[in-house]
């Protein structure tokens, strides 16, 4: 997945709904062995499946590294792997996507807060600048 590629079934998003998580992991690109292993130079798109969900899953259900969580999907067909990552991916994103819709849907209030509390912020640094300034050249 990237966030680079024009393709944007190449990349999740934050405000993509679990479906659309869904959707994207199954067609990602895996092979056709049969079974979950965890081997990046023999099997690259299935080992980046199994490094998203480590590096996502809050727990790694003990696991130090990719290769050990990779065990909790020994047995599983490539559609049940794919359909465990995008469950712990969307898991992941839902309360980040919740409070970037709060933030940006609505009425605004959050954003106009914020840029409130920022020219505020910025205005006594301002002054604070400006009186260094006239003291150093002595007005």
């Amino acid at each position: 997945m990237s966030k680079s590629a024009p393709n944007p079934k190449s990349r999740i998003l934050i405000t993509d709904s679990s479906s659309a998580i869904s959707k994207k992991l199954r067609v990602a690109l895996t092979d056709s062995i049969e079974g979950v292993t965890y081997d990046p130079s023999t099997r690259p798109g299935v080992s980046n499946l199994i490094e998203i969900a480590f590096n996502l899953d809050g727990s790694n259900h003990g696991a130090a590294s990719p290769a050990e969580y990779a065990k909790e999907f020994e047995g599983l067909s490539l559609k049940a792997l794919k359909d465990k990552v995008a469950e712990v991916v969307d898991g992941h994103l839902t309360p980040i996507r919740t409070r970037f819709e709060e933030i940006v849907g609505g009425d605004g209030k959050i954003i106009e807060e914020a840029a409130r509390i920022g020219a505020e912020k910025a205005r006594k640094s301002a002054e604070s600048t400006m009186h260094a300034v006239k003291h150093a050249v002595g007005f």
